[in-house]
């Protein structure tokens, strides 16, 4: 009986094992893809670029996807909560444009992100080095969410 049990256990891990190796196997063919990423050449943008390209892992294969984005920051005053000083609130918007070269396919859309608030100061070189502070901050995480949103895509179109 106590060898039934033993033999029982080992088969069932073997199984488990088998079958959860068969599906990580079948999740690495999904992303097997590369994508060309293009963006404007300002500070932000190549940031945010540079940001894309570690998310998604580019390799020098051939590129099946063309990736157009652009990130544009808005930048509004808002009040505090003792209505005291003035506090900026930055959002980053993200407009992307995805390409595929095989089929000619388009898919386009934007990504708005949460506001980032910055404080009040009298200085100007704080407030300066705190709003590029803000929009790097803005820019790393928006090409994160941007990152998602394409893999999702890409999976869809597949």
């Amino acid at each position: 009986m106590f060898v039934f049990k033993k033999l029982f256990f080992i088969i069932l891990i073997i199984l488990i094992t088998s079958c959860t190796l068969k599906n990580f196997e079948s999740t690495q063919k999904i992303n097997n893809y590369s994508i060309e990423i293009e963006t404007p050449n300002d500070k932000y943008n190549l940031y945010f670029k540079e940001s894309l390209r570690r998310y998604f892992q580019i390799s020098n294969n051939k590129k099946r996807y063309i990736l157009n984005t652009t990130i544009t920051f808005e930048t509004t005053k808002t009040l505090s909560v003792g209505g005291q000083n003035i506090l900026k609130s930055t959002k980053a918007k993200i407009d992307y444009k995805l390409i595929n070269k095989d089929t000619n396919a388009v898919k386009t859309g934007s990504i708005n992100t949460f506001p980032a608030l910055s404080s009040s100061s009298n200085s100007l070189y704080t407030q300066e080095k705190g709003m590029n502070h803000i929009k790097e901050r803005l820019t790393k995480s928006s090409a994160e969410s941007l990152y998602r949103h394409i893999k999702i895509i890409i999976r869809r179109l597949s």
